[in-house]
């Protein structure tokens, strides 16, 4: 069985240094397979923030994927490098790759880059994709068609929060369909802040497990406390643990198993 960890959005510029700490002790305590961040490092961008952010990066365990969020392009104040060069900061000190794909015997990566500097839409900070993006997910998994566990990486997420204002990445549709076709087991996903973890299809044909994870160690938080999942991964089986800062230290707080069938991934029932 491996291990993988999913943390999202510590944003640093309001991050609690000692929840980050602690967060740095137990991810090695774990000592995962695979350690993934899906985006939001940094409140606007700050180049201070993001060397934070590369400095707590450098201490998680390794091999590790990094992407952005929408919070990790440059603010209204700094309109050059937000409307023509929103990523460039990033790629200077956190990874020149916006979309790093990943392989090994176990774990098959892509990652898609859903924040948009700008847009024909009311809210700048939700995220889409393009049908180019979304076109990727056919091809990169075609060139590994008997890898054992596909996993998508976005920041924005596929969970609906019903919250006003809170919206899922667009388009939702196209994205679910070449999760099913292409058979994704797993989708890590973050920006709402809160912890959901489901099992989900558009069709029935194929259901994708989505680990959304809350912020690990931001101080802005949207009704629960900092935490991250932990997920246990085998050929048919995966164990996906929530894990929850509580007393000073993070706690398991919620377990939920998957067992694989045919159509993809059910929740499992606990003995």
């Amino acid at each position: 069985m491996k291990r993988l960890i999913h943390l999202s959005d510590p944003h640093f510029g309001a991050a609690d240094p000692q929840i980050a700490a602690s967060f740095i002790e137990t991810a090695h305590n774990l000592d995962p397979d695979l350690t993934v961040l899906s985006g939001d490092l940094s409140m606007t961008a700050r180049r201070s923030e993001l060397d934070a952010a590369a400095r707590f990066i450098d201490q998680l365990p390794s091999p590790r994927i990094i992407i952005p969020g929408n919070h990790d392009i440059p603010y209204f104040n700094h309109p050059y490098d937000r409307f023509f060069r929103p990523f460039r900061r990033y790629q200077q000190r956190i990874h020149p790759d916006i979309e790093p794909v990943y392989r090994d015997d176990i774990f098959d990566v892509i990652c898609l880059n859903s924040p948009r500097p700008f847009g024909f839409h009311t809210d700048w900070s939700d995220g889409r994709l393009s049908r180019h993006q979304i076109s990727r997910i056919a091809g990169h998994f075609a060139e590994t068609p008997a890898h054992p566990c596909r996993i998508l990486v976005i920041h924005h997420p596929l969970l609906e929060l019903k919250v006003s204002g809170r919206a899922v990445v667009k388009p939702l549709a196209a994205l679910m369909a070449a999760m099913e076709s292409s058979q994704l087991d797993l989708v890590l996903c973050g920006h709402f802040h809160r912890s959901q973890i489901a099992a989900k299809s558009l069709t029935g044909s194929w259901k994708t497990m989505i680990s959304q994870a809350p912020t690990v160690c931001s101080t802005r938080l949207q009704g629960e406390p900092q935490g991250f999942h932990e997920i246990l991964i085998s050929a048919a089986h995966v164990e996906i643990i929530q894990h929850t800062f509580i007393d000073g230290n993070f706690q398991k707080t919620a377990d939920f198993p998957f067992e694989k069938t045919d159509k993809g991934w059910n929740h499992a029932l606990q003995a």
